[in-house]
């Protein structure tokens, strides 16, 4: 049984931090391209790529 619940432990502790580690990755992927995105408004002057951008990950 206390194999069992080590297992158990070391797959919620492996989850988690899978969790938190895709959570990181995704954030910085995401907050990169709409970073681009913001720059590419300002340097345009328009609202456009934004718009495009957000199309073209829904």
């Amino acid at each position: 049984m206390v194999d069992v619940m080590e297992g158990l432990g070391i797959v919620i502790i492996f989850f988690a931090c899978g969790i938190a580690i895709g959570y990181f990755i995704m954030k910085s992927y995401y907050g990169k391209r709409f970073y681009i995105a913001a720059e590419k408004c300002r340097d345009d002057d328009s609202f456009e790529p934004i718009i495009d951008e957000m199309s073209d990950i829904s």
